[in-house]
């Protein structure tokens, strides 16, 4: 049951603190972002200043349609008459996706993906290649092969520690869920440990793997491949 005291909306740049805020503070429990990011707390100012410049590249693609970047607001633990962002969600849209017979979209020739940036000290770039080339290959070969632009694809959740398992993240699915089901669309994701018992309780179901590994490493990921 949705808890009634969440609402959902979407993001505007004025989010983007917030915004970097819930991802430092969320995503670091997630095994896929100390992965790529292990030198995180050796040189937090690039951290920060790399996580903020990401989530401004997400909102610059809503603009150009190709995402959406919703948020989940929740009645505050210090004043429950007033409502905080405490979850987000980053989702890429129909028509953007690359696999339109007839070429580029308009979408797709306006978005921009967020960038790698190989400077940032607190990134592994070889680790960082290996994870966006496994999963662009994957996508491509599992999810782009068999829906197309038919697709909502989830590519970001993260709630804030002290709102975790209380309802933000559901409501963040569920609203992709909702939108999937009235345009006629399937949901897909690369699922992380700790969003797989969320997914898989909102009825996802698992189609595949994803094996990241960079090259000469024996450290690896598996990440489930979802869809609703």
């Amino acid at each position: 049951m949705a808890n009634s005291t969440i609402s959902v909306r979407s993001a505007t740049l004025n989010d983007l603190d917030t915004m970097t805020a819930i991802g430092l503070a969320a995503l670091p429990d997630d095994p896929v972002w100390p992965y790529r990011y292990p030198f995180a707390a050796q040189f937090p100012e690039d951290h920060y200043k790399y996580s903020r410049i990401r989530y401004s590249e997400y909102l610059a693609n809503v603009e150009a349609g190709a995402y959406a970047v919703m948020l989940a607001e929740a009645p505050s633990n210090e004043n429950p008459d007033v409502k905080e962002i405490v979850a987000m969600s980053m989702w890429q849209l129909p028509g953007s996706h690359g696999t339109d017979p007839n070429g580029p979209t308009e979408v797709q020739k306006a978005m921009k993906p967020p960038a790698d940036y190989s400077d940032r000290r607190d990134a592994s770039t070889p680790r960082m290649k290996a994870f966006r080339a496994s999963v662009g290959a994957n996508k491509k070969k599992t999810f782009d092969s068999t829906y197309g632009e038919q697709q909502l694809n989830l590519m970001v959740l993260a709630t804030r520690p002290d709102y975790q398992r209380r309802g933000a993240g559901s409501a963040l699915v569920q609203w992709g869920m909702k939108k999937a089901k009235e345009e006629g669309l399937t949901v897909t994701l690369f699922s992380s440990p700790q969003g797989h018992g969320l997914y898989s309780k909102l009825g996802f179901v698992e189609v595949g793997t994803a094996h990241v590994q960079a090259e000469g490493e024996e450290l690896a990921l598996t990440l489930p491949m979802m869809v609703h």
